[in-house]
Order: structure tokens, then C-alpha cells, then sequence
């Protein structure tokens, strides 16, 4: 009953069918009702098997940064700000809580990221269906950038051009894919299909190639075609972490390096799809400006930040990247937590792709979810998501599999026993290098 009821939130949660068919019911708040019927049952029946998808660690650090998100409203002379932050982000919280009590063994998580993938997919497609038709265009289509072409109306009014975005050459307006619910922004659209891109190749079964272009291939081209619609420049980004990772596995840790060395020089003079990424163009210099902010916000409060939400009351633009958004609001305390959360997912499913057998479902699924988890990540570079549930579900499905892949090696007896994450050392080496990457930016800026 639990897992039926999961899996209807995390399909709604991405296909928003209230938003979709029945808009009126929104005063209701279905979501939010979904959520607490849900969390109920599933915590009862965690509870009654004493079985969840998770360890006590990560219940730990999830629950340090809700605390660390309210104090650090506390610490900037608002404590009644303190429920409203921890409120605001409990949507996120309450995702990634619902997740782990329910992803208890493979055939859940298998379900799960497959539910996730034909959401998403879903959404792609109907993405494209009203760039070419103009069906939900006003909804699905972000129209930037109008010009002062007076003349531009009565001749898109003859051609048709507003209604069907694929026809419209007038140069007046920039056109970007988006979605809806959550992922109404493009960039956030783009990060999570960069995110479910590596869930295909788990779909693929060796020597079946019909099977495979149906089941992946065409998946594949709707997710790529509607990716470049949204013309997200921290999506190729993602695309390209995922190519890091399939280079690490041929070219070995020290020529990665070195491959990532030459992209990052790179990323100064590559222009993709009109939207150059040179520190020199205005809304790069723009986002380097506001890392600078981040940057000083952080001085000016290293321990809990300026408080959750209050970046903007200190710049006039959001940080433009989730590193930044997270350790100027919260300071080095939510930075560690939510670093940590990051670092203990990523470092698990390491330890699942390297000692998990090979030809094993558990291993498909942690190679496919460590790949969607480097790619949200990258894309999150050039984006302030630090606290979006699309985050906090991807991190819920790696923590899954790590513990879906224990299980496996724990039944093998010849099996060597895992050494402890060092996640602690670890997350600082990461709080450190990624601190001194802002500042490399601004300092080159």
C-alpha cells in the first residue's frame, strides 16, 4: 500500500495532473495531502518491518540541515523566520524522507527510476509536441528577450507564428522549452532530463536491437531534442560529466583530469546554440558578480551564512549556481551537511560499482545513478538548486542502491567486508575544492 502510494506522488509530482486537468483543485492542496498520507503508511509500515532504504547516517545529515536551514535564520536575528525557512524547504525534506522508508529492496528501486524516467520522457515529449503544434505553448514555452519590432505582431498575427513556436523565425522573441509544476523554468527542465538520461542505458539488454532502439533509442532522441530546445547552457554541462565518466573507465583517473582541465579552459571561447559561456558575455560576468557576493556574504557570516532566502536581500540576482546559494545562506555549517549528503551518495555508489558482481542488476542501477547524479550536479554549477526536491530525489535513489547493493554483497560469502565511508575527511576535501573553484572564477573575473 505504501510503495503504491510513492509511486502515485512521484508521478504526480512530475506530471502534475491536478495543474494539468483539474486547476481548480489546487486550493486544496492535493500534492501536500498526497505527501502526509503517504509519509503516514509508509512510516507505519517501515516501522512494523523495521526495514528502510537508508542508514541512520543519512536520517542524521538530512536532519542537521534542516536544523542548520532554521538556525540560520536564528543566527541573523529572525528566529520566527526559523519554521518559515524550515517549512519552505520541507517539501524536499519530506520527498527524500517518503524515499528512503519506501526503497527497501531492488524491484522498488528499479520501479521507482523507471516511474521517474517515463515521467520525464512523458514530459519531453509533450514538450516537443507543442513546439511544433503550439498545443499548452503559453504554458510550455518560454517566450525572452522581446524586441521593439513594432511591425512584428500584425505579420506573426498572418503567420501564425506566436501560436506555434517552431514557426516562429521573427527573431523577436528567444524560445526556450520549459515544463511544469517545478520544472516550469527551462534550466531546471533541462537539468532533470540531463539527470534520467544515464536511466536508459539500465534499460538496455545486451544482443536485443530492435528492442533497444524502441525502449532507449527513441527515448534517448525525444530526451536530446527537447534538452536543446530548452538551450540550457548548464545542461551540456551535464551531458558532458556524463562523458567524463564513461572516459574515466578507459582513460584511468590522472588523463580525466586532464581531459577535465582542457573543458574547463575551454569553456571561455565555446558557443552553443547562440548562448556563448565567455566569462565576457554580460550574463556570465553577471553570474561571476554574484558568486563575488556569495563569496563576501560568506566572509561576512562563515558559520550559519545570511540565512536561508536572503541572498537576494544582499544582491540583486540569486547566485547562479547551488555551491554558492548553499554555503553564503547557511554558512559552513549547512554547507557541510549539505555537502556531506552529496559526498556519502556519491562515494556509496562508487563502493557499489566497484564491488557489486558484474551482469547484476544492482550494479546496472548504481553505474546509471551515479551518472545521473554527477549530471544534476554539474548542471547545478550554473544553477541555485540547492534545496529543489529534484536533488534530494536523485540523492534518495543512489543512497537506495548503495544499500540495494550491500544487501548483495552481504549474501555472497566469498566477499571481502566494505571499509567505512570516510565520508566526514571526504566532504571537507569537497567543502575545500569547491570554495577555492568560486574563487578561481572571481579571481579570473
Amino acid at each position: 500500500m505504501s510503495f503504491a502510494l510513492f509511486i502515485v506522488y512521484i508521478l504526480c509530482t512530475y506530471l502534475r495532473p491536478f495543474e494539468v486537468l483539474a486547476p481548480e483543485l489546487n486550493a486544496y492542496r492535493p500534492m501536500l495531502l498526497l505527501l502526509g498520507v503517504a509519509l503516514a503508511i509508509s512510516a507505519s509500515e517501515a516501522i512494523s518491518r523495521k526495514e528502510w532504504g537508508a542508514r541512520p547516517v543519512h536520517f542524521w545529515l538530512l536532519g542537521m540541515l534542516v536544523l542548520a536551514i532554521g538556525a540560520s535564520r536564528v543566527a541573523n536575528s529572525w528566529a520566527g523566520g526559523a519554521l518559515l525557512a524550515i517549512g519552505d524547504f520541507g517539501a524536499s525534506a519530506l520527498l527524500m524522507v517518503l524515499c528512503l522508508l519506501n526503497l527497501t529492496n531492488t524491484r522498488r528501486l528499479q520501479a521507482t527510476c523507471l516511474a521517474v524516467l517515463i515521467s520525464v520522457v512523458a514530459l519531453a515529449a509533450l514538450g516537443v509536441l507543442s513546439w511544433h503544434t503550439g498545443y499548452m505553448s503559453d504554458e510550455l514555452v518560454l517566450r525572452q528577450n522581446p524586441t521593439d519590432d513594432e511591425s512584428f505582431d500584425a505579420a506573426a498575427s498572418r503567420e501564425g507564428s506566436i501560436e506555434v513556436p517552431a514557426l516562429d523565425d521573427s527573431g523577436r522573441y528567444f524560445l526556450r522549452l520549459r515544463s511544469l509544476g517545478f520544472l516550469n523554468d527551462p534550466n531546471d527542465f533541462a537539468q532533470v532530463m540531463v539527470m534520467v538520461l544515464p536511466l536508459l542505458w539500465w534499460t538496455i539488454v545486451p544482443g536485443q536491437v530492435l528492442r533497444n532502439a524502441l525502449v532507449a533509442g527513441v527515448p534517448f532522441s525525444v530526451l536530446a531534442y527537447a534538452t536543446y530546445l530548452t538551450h540550457s547552457r548548464g545542461a551540456y554541462l551535464g551531458i558532458a560529466a556524463i562523458g567524463l565518466l564513461i572516459a574515466h573507465r578507459f582513460l584511468g583517473t590522472m588523463r580525466t583530469l586532464m581531459l577535465v582541465a582542457l573543458a574547463v579552459g575551454a569553456l571561455g571561447i565555446v558557443s552553443i546554440g547562440g548562448r556563448q559561456l565567455s566569462s565576457q558575455e554580460e550574463s556570465a560576468a553577471q553570474r561571476v558578480d554574484a558568486w563575488f557576493a556569495g563569496w563576501t556574504m560568506l566572509k561576512s557570516q562563515p558559520l550559519f551564512g545570511v540565512g536561508y532566502g536572503n541572498f537576494t536581500d544582499h544582491h540583486y540576482l540569486t547566485a547562479h549556481n547551488s555551491f554558492v546559494l548553499c554555503f553564503s545562506e547557511l554558512g559552513l555549517v549547512g554547507y557541510f551537511a549539505w555537502m556531506a549528503l552529496i559526498v556519502v551518495t556519491f562515494e556509496g555508489l562508487n563502493r557499489a560499482v566497484r564491488y557489486t558482481p558484474l551482469d547484476t542488476p544492482e550494479r546496472k542501477l548504481a553505474v546509471s545513478l551515479r551518472g545521473s547524479l554527477a549530471a544534476y550536479m554539474a548542471c547545478a554549477w550554473f544553477l541555485s538548486r540547492s534545496y529543489q526536491p529534484g536533488l534530494y530525489l536523485v540523492l534518495s535513489l543512489g543512497i537506495a542502491s548503495w544499500m540495494c547493493s550491500r544487501k548483495l554483497i552481504g549474501a555472497a560469502a566469498d566477499e571481502p567486508p566494505i571499509e567505512p565511508i570516510p565520508w566526514q575527511r571526504h566532504t571537507v576535501i569537497a567543502m575545500v575544492l569547491s570554495i577555492l573553484a568560486v574563487y578561481s572564477f572571481i579571481a579570473m573575473r
